[in-house]
Order: C-alpha cells, then sequence, then structure tokens
C-alpha cells in the first residue's frame, strides 16, 4: 500500500458528528497496516466522560483481531472551510499507547506528510529505562 492510499484509507472514515452537548467526533481518522499487512481504521471520540484519539480506535481495532505489531501508522483531519486534508501527528498518549502494546511499535514508521516519515522511536527519543543514579 503506498502513503498515498493509507492517507486515503484514514480520509474515507472521515465523519465529523456534533453531539447536543457541543462534542464533536469524527472529524480525525486514522489508518494502520499490521505487521501482517492487515489495513485497521478509527475516529477520535469526544465524551464528556471519556475521549480516544483515531490512533487508539484503530489500533483497539488491530488489538480486537488479535495483532499488536504496527508497520505504519497516519492520523488526518479535513479543515471543512476549505476541503483540505492534514496529516496529524500523533499526541503524546498516543505515541506512549503505541509502545505499551508491543515494545517492537518504537520501530513503526509515523507518516507526517506523503513525503515524511520517521519511526516512533524519534518522536519519543527519552523512552528507555534510566540508568540508576550513582
Amino acid at each position: 500500500m503506498t502513503t498515498d492510499e493509507l492517507i486515503e484509507r484514514a480520509a474515507s472514515v472521515l465523519n465529523p458528528h456534533t453531539t447536543s452537548d457541543g462534542r464533536l467526533f469524527g472529524d480525525v481518522g486514522a489508518a494502520l497496516i499490521s505487521e501482517r499487512g492487515n489495513v485497521y481504521t478509527g475516529v477520535c471520540i469526544d465524551t464528556s466522560s471519556w475521549g480516544i484519539c483515531a490512533e487508539r480506535s484503530a489500533i483497539a481495532a488491530m488489538a480486537t483481531a488479535g495483532e499488536y505489531r504496527i508497520k505504519q501508522v497516519v492520523a488526518v483531519w479535513r479543515d471543512d472551510r476549505d476541503g483540505s486534508l492534514s496529516v496529524l501527528p500523533p499526541c503524546g498518549v498516543c505515541r506512549e499507547f503505541m509502545r505499551r502494546i508491543d515494545e517492537g511499535n518504537l520501530d513503526t514508521d509515523v507518516l507526517l506528510g506523503r513525503d515524511k516519515a520517521v519511526k516512533l522511536r524519534d518522536l519519543i527519543p527519552h523512552h528507555e529505562w534510566p540508568a540508576p543514579l550513582t
């Protein structure tokens, strides 16, 4: 799957919805490719009691299927004003979540645009357990 195809898969699940209390969900979509080559998608859900980012939603779908290693991941948002699509970096909680699901996910390619990807380990550079103070 190409980068553009993965971005398009993430964009395909965008379905913004505002609740009666003003909460917005479905405005960020994510897609990931598992180590086995399967694609999982998810959207952000923000409620007054709890919220989940699109990346963690996609990871939950992956874990439900019995997979835990992520090869590549992307999240997107579409501006309703002009229809432009943006790639979003994962928040700190999502970065740590990916790491905790499987340590091997430190080698996950996180897309930051059509022509830019970085390893998860480079987004959380101080992930190693610290040495004891002497």
